[in-house]
């Protein structure tokens, strides 16, 4: 006997005849799940869907939810028809009715990956797991949730599922699926198409649909440069609205950084299923990347439309609307004609006023010298957005909030932190902005074809050669990387920045992708880096571009490469357990105010790795000890060295340019004290004081734009900071900017004396 459909469940078949009958638009892609659940009914109406029969099965779906009372079929059906809020109130209390049933978890957790949640679907496919150990298709959702958040662990899942020989074919075929997909993020085309003719015999034997195949062949044919594949029409016949043949090889692009394309792939996507959200979504999330904001806009608000609960398209949404927050400033601020600006900021406006002068600054030399060294001119503005939120700025870069990166670049336009979402002051700014304006010259330059290794690496080897603070540094996880010999071959180091095979490795392959520019410049010659831009752009992988470039073959460069790194790096990763040990000894001996102790173990410690330049370098041991043992010129010397070498703790620079100032070396002083704006620009009395330094140099100008960013600053004395400012412009001569200044000065303290004075003889001069 049936049970009776409820008050609730009767309300939800209403509103799904309605939605049936008056917005036929809604039907959403859910994926298939290839034999994961077994319903007669429900099966019927899976085929329809995703063979495009797509009137039939939103029929099919509603007589299901008005006729069938199992919640699992209600949820199935009703997230098929687009509600993703009801849907996951059904799996809910499908759970609750039946907790121990592991197939409502796994379905449940596939609603979660398919929403972008992939820790919630985590946990639901391990709470299968824990009632069904061996469900082949709760270990490969495991897997797909890992392997969407580029963790090494997705791989024990998929050799779970590949190693049980008793394997549901679907599960298997899921598998090898995603195993083409990941190497497929990897360049490993060769390795994909073997993994994907192997899933097609599983197809044919087991009579599950290949359209996910055809659409990783059409992608793989799209990279290719192909202007149409065969598989495009192979799926689009046995499902005219398969948006998926699309848009995933626009996802494909996205990876690999070719935002145009991407953005194209997914318009043809919504062209032929136009209920497609995730596609709108992220055309409207690439569209973005590319600067095209109103665009952008419309697709995320159809996005929404569709699917108001999708937590990229909502955190989009949210960041476009702060946009009305920040400032959009031009430089130059009026082009010539027939000219665009070189620069356009997009800066929160209760920051662009501090951030505006030194950004533009280092983003103008950063311009002017790779324009020299790649060769290339800018065909566009460089958009450069500094985000004081970093979830902003992470949602502007993936859509989601939660990464720890700091800057992300999508061609000319590139976002990043700014520095007052890191008040540690261990976050240099001026260092990310030279290493994201580099991306922005070698993806161009090479039409988004460059490999993320090598654009990685030039940005890396920027830094240490050209950038804001020189030398090259090495994490000391990085040097025990090195140790471990876990360095990748060349052919293969684009794979430790997209499939991490041990949690460090990203930044492990940062710098060695860092160390292999600075190897080939030393080696070959800095103009061989350019020549592999150029094999690049001509559609060059990373084996083809070392063989015509640098004229050997990619296990001699491998050879090499190490002989480099052991010349380089030997002595200091000998003796890197001894340097870990000194540095605990002089920390402990610094503890116990033994300064003598602490001074020998850290200069034995700054002997053997001088280049570590952190908070905790022992140069700034040596410092301290230094000051307590009375040793001013000492002191000033180990300061000035741990500044040169990169460092930049707020407390050891305020001390070095406070000990030159005093020392009448006032040049110096100002060089010290300037370069801190790159790292905290917010510090009003760096400012003030920086001004005041540069006013007794006559250094008028530069004095000028520290005493406006100290106004800019709202600070606690407002008519001082005008008065400064007043007093620089008659310096100048700008005797009316002089009056003007001057005249807000005595507005706030009419009685201030020095501004009277001041307004006196700017009176008298004009």
């Amino acid at each position: 006997m049936k049970r009776p459909v409820n008050k609730i469940q009767g309300l939800m078949t209403s509103l799904f005849m309605f939605v049936l009958l008056f917005d036929p638009g809604t039907l959403m892609a859910r994926s298939m799940h290839y034999g994961a659940i077994s319903m007669p009914g429900l099966e019927q109406c899976d085929e329809m869907q995703w063979r495009g029969e797509l009137v039939q099965a939103r029929q099919c779906y509603g007589q299901l939810i008005s006729s069938n009372p199992e919640l699992l079929v209600q949820a199935e059906s009703t997230w098929a028809l687009g509600d993703i809020k009801s849907a996951n109130t059904l799996f809910q209390s499908a759970v609750k009715a039946d907790p121990d049933n592991a197939l409502i978890r796994l379905r449940w957790g596939e609603l979660f990956l398919q929403t972008y949640q992939y820790q919630t679907a985590f946990e639901l496919f391990q709470e299968a797991l824990l009632r069904e150990p061996q469900n082949n298709f709760a270990q490969i959702g495991a897997a797909k949730a890992l392997a969407e958040r580029f963790e090494s662990d997705a791989k024990k899942y998929i050799d779970q599922v590949m190693s049980n020989e008793n394997a549901a074919p679907g599960a298997r075929y899921q598998a090898l699926l995603l195993l083409a997909r990941m190497a497929m993020e990897a360049t490993e085309m060769f390795k994909a198409v073997e993994i994907l003719n192997e899933a097609e015999s599983i197809a044919m034997e087991n009579d599950l649909l290949p359209m996910e195949i055809y659409a990783l062949f059409a992608s793989m044919d799209l990279l290719e440069g192909m202007s149409d594949s065969e598989w495009i029409s192979r799926a689009l016949d046995m499902n005219p609205a398969y948006g998926d043949i699309y848009a995933i090889p626009g996802y494909f692009f996205w990876v690999s950084r070719r935002y145009r394309e991407s953005i194209e792939l997914f318009g043809k996507a919504i062209e032929i299923e136009p209920d497609h959200w995730i596609a709108h979504m992220e055309l409207g999330i690439n569209l973005l990347r590319d600067n095209q904001v109103t665009r952008a806009r419309q697709h995320l608000e159809i996005a929404y439309g569709g699917d108001p609960y999708n937590p990229k398209t909502v955190n989009t949404l949210r960041l476009l609307d702060t946009f009305n927050e920040y400032d959009l400033i031009n430089v130059p601020e009026s082009p010539t004609k027939n000219t665009f600006p070189r620069i356009i900021f997009r800066l929160h406006n209760d920051e662009s006023g501090v951030l505006k002068p030194y950004a533009e600054k280092l983003a103008e030399r950063g311009i002017r010298e790779f324009t020299e060294r790649y060769q290339f001119a800018l065909k566009e503005p460089v958009i450069i957005e500094i985000y004081p939120n970093h979830d902003d700025f992470v949602v502007r870069t993936i859509g989601m909030p939660g990464v720890g990166i700091l800057g992300a670049a999508f061609g000319y336009v590139f976002a990043m932190d700014s520095p007052t979402d890191h008040p540690d002051k261990e976050y240099h700014w001026g260092t990310t902005l030279w290493h994201e304006l580099a991306h922005v010259f070698t993806l161009e330059t090479t039409d988004h074809l460059i490999p993320r290794w090598y654009s990685e690496g030039i940005s890396v080897f920027e830094e240490w050669r050209y950038g804001p603070i020189k030398g090259i540094r090495i994490p000391v996880n990085v040097l025990g990387a090195m140790a471990e010999d876990k360095f990748l071959p060349i052919a293969e180091l684009d794979g430790g920045f997209i499939r991490p095979s041990y949690n460090e490795q990203v930044i492990v392959s940062y710098m060695q992708a860092g160390l292999v520019c600075e190897f080939i410049t030393r080696e070959f010659g800095s103009d061989k880096i350019v020549d592999m831009l150029t094999e690049f752009r001509e559609g060059a992988d990373t084996s083809q571009a070392v063989r015509r470039v640098l004229e050997i073959a990619p296990e001699e460069f491998d050879e090499r490469f190490d002989d480099f790194i052991t010349r380089e790096f030997s002595n200091l990763l000998d003796h890197l357990d001894d340097w870990k040990k000194l540095h605990q000894t002089a920390v402990k001996a610094l503890a116990e105010e033994d300064w003598q102790d602490a001074l020998e173990a850290a200069e034995q410690a700054v002997e053997i790795f001088p280049e570590y330049v952190e908070s905790d370098s022992p140069m700034l041991f040596m410092a301290t000890a230094y000051a307590k043992l009375g040793n001013d010129e000492a002191e000033l010397n180990i300061l000035h060295e741990y500044w040169q070498q990169g460092g930049y703790a707020p407390d050891a620079i305020w001390l070095l340019a406070r000990k030159f100032y005093n020392r009448g070396n006032k040049s110096m002083a100002i060089e010290v004290l300037d370069s801190f704006n790159l790292v905290d620009p917010f510090d009003a009395e760096l400012h003030s004081t920086l001004g005041d330094w540069l006013m007794e140099e006559e250094r008028l100008t530069d004095a000028l734009v520290e005493y406006e960013v100290a106004l800019a600053m709202n600070p606690h004395d407002i008519a001082a900071a005008y008065y400064r400012i007043a007093n620089v412009n008659h310096h100048l001569e700008q005797f009316d900017e002089a009056r003007k200044n001057v005249l807000a000065a005595l507005e706030i303290a009419p009685h201030y004396r020095p501004a009277q004075k001041l307004l006196l003889e700017t009176t008298r001069k004009q």
